[in-house]
């Protein structure tokens, strides 16, 4: 149970991390200069670490988190079941939170 819950607790600091430098990346500027280096070193983190993922997993991330399309908009755009866009969104984001973790 503890194991299931520090996994989900991971797993929501990676969206919310993944959210905020796509919200940031697309107009949001920010505070000073030296945030906006560390911004633009994890943007480049997160970048080298998505192109590792499978196509699949990267174009829905992509379409969730830069797109802002919804679960459903997302299912009708690829051809697959809204089921189908959580279960990959969720294997790219654990996959994403391993990756990342390996180059800090």
């Amino acid at each position: 149970m503890n194991g299931s819950r520090s996994a989900l607790r991971r797993r929501q600091v990676a969206r919310r991390r993944l959210t905020s430098i796509a919200y940031t990346e697309s107009g949001r500027v920010a505070d000073s200069a030296d945030q906006g280096l560390l911004i633009a070193a994890e943007h480049a983190e997160l970048m080298h670490a998505l192109q590792q993922l499978p196509r699949r997993q990267r174009e829905v991330l992509t379409l969730r988190y830069w797109g802002r399309l919804s679960e459903k908009e997302l299912a009708e755009a690829m051809g697959i079941s809204v089921g189908t866009v959580k279960s990959t969104a969720s294997r790219a984001l654990d996959t994403l939170e391993k990756l990342m973790g390996d180059h800090r």
